[in-house]
């Protein structure tokens, strides 16, 4: 899915978003990462399973898994205003999946705290 996230710089992103289907099976891996060009080697962040994405609670009724993503301030306080590129993928059994993916819009704050 295409979504825009618009975020004011420097301040935290926080977001949740539901697996469903995988029989209870959790990702190996889950990422969410930004550049600032789609072919660019460097990330101006990534963050995963280990650094702001948690596992919140599993549905076995429903076989829903809920995530919840928490992109901290500093990974944004130092970049420049603009527009970005995002994708939230997933890696289970050797399969990649991309859930999201789309512009990351960092704008101005009006003052710092």
């Amino acid at each position: 899915t295409n979504i825009t996230i618009t975020m004011v710089k420097g301040d935290t992103l926080s977001f949740g978003f539901q697996i469903t289907g995988l029989n209870g099976a959790e990702p190996d891996e889950v990422y969410f990462s930004c550049k600032e060009n789609i072919d660019d080697d460097a990330y101006i962040f990534s963050i995963d399973t280990s650094s702001g994405i948690e596992l919140r609670s599993y549905d076995a009724g429903s076989d829903t898994l809920t995530y919840g993503v928490r992109l901290a301030p500093s990974y944004t306080d130092e970049v420049a205003l603009g527009r970005y590129f995002y994708d939230l993928k997933i890696e289970i059994d050797n399969d990649v999946l991309t859930l999201m993916r789309g512009a990351f819009a960092l704008e101005w704050r009006v003052k710092d705290i």
